[in-house]
């Protein structure tokens, strides 16, 4: 007994460490330190979503992937586990196996909105993705999945009694927010919808947190307009709040659409 405690506080003071290091950016010793608490205590699901995200961040797709498993297989009803496992899955380029981890995460928190948000942007990184591998008809699939998002939303909403919802207090009730209207843009513009797309993307970039990249895919749709100007405002206005999104630009505008 006294030596799983000592073990466990051990755990606990290497993510503490690790979570030091990553704060300073040192990701080297962040993930040495993180790397060290999962093996001390290998049943805390935290730990492995953290190495997860941070062999993510490296570009170590194949790690990242195995410490999602682990992290969804020790919190089999966590929708985060599912919503992260789903990104890991898409960066392995398992892109429908992706979209069924972003649907189980729904599954398991249908009343937290954003779960839909993670489904819609999951569908439409995959079908992208398969338009890249030539596969249209999965790419297909999963951007019509993207666009049905919504309806989901208000089914759900529509099932509620009148009590239960005069008793949702703690969050705002499901709508369709400019975190699903991210989705819904990027997956218009590969279909080939460039009006619904700029639509959508308009309705995204009213939250702060999406502007940059909402405002890159406005960009790619004006391109496509053959509004070349507005493309190169909304292009360096995305890289003002984030300078990798630029870059981006000529990668997505190589994807093939509908």
């Amino acid at each position: 007994m006294f030596l799983f405690a000592f073990f466990l506080a051990s755990a606990n003071s290497y993510a503490t460490q690790a979570t030091g290091y990553l704060q300073q950016g040192n990701v080297r010793q962040g993930l040495a330190a993180m790397q060290q608490a999962a093996a001390r205590n290998p049943f805390n699901a935290d730990y492995h979503t953290v190495l997860m995200r941070i062999y993510l961040g490296t570009g170590q797709p194949r790690q990242a992937l195995e410490e999602a498993r682990r992290a969804a297989a020790l919190s089999r009803y966590s929708a985060g586990c599912q919503a992260d496992l789903a990104q890991a899955l898409l960066a392995a380029g398992r892109y429908r196996e992706a979209v069924e981890s972003a649907r189980r995460a729904v599954e398991l928190a249908p009343y937290q909105i954003a779960w839909y948000e993670t489904l819609a942007t999951t569908c439409a990184a995959a079908g992208r993705g398969e338009l890249q591998a030539g596969n249209k008809d999965a790419a297909r699939q999963h951007l019509e999945e993207a666009l049905q998002v919504p309806e989901m939303i208000r089914a759900r909403v529509a099932g509620l009694g009148e009590e239960e919802k005069k008793l949702w207090v703690d969050a705002p009730m499901l709508s369709v927010t400019p975190g699903v209207h991210l989705g819904l843009g990027q997956a218009c513009y590969l279909l080939g919808d460039l009006p619904g797309s700029e639509k959508s993307l308009q309705a995204a970039m009213q939250d702060d947190r999406l502007k940059g990249e909402a405002s890159l895919w406005l960009a790619l749709v004006k391109e496509k307009q053959g509004q070349k100007e507005e493309a190169q405002k909304l292009l360096k206005e995305a890289g003002q709040i984030n300078k990798s999104l630029e870059a981006a630009f000529q990668q997505l505008k190589a994807v093939p659409t509908f």
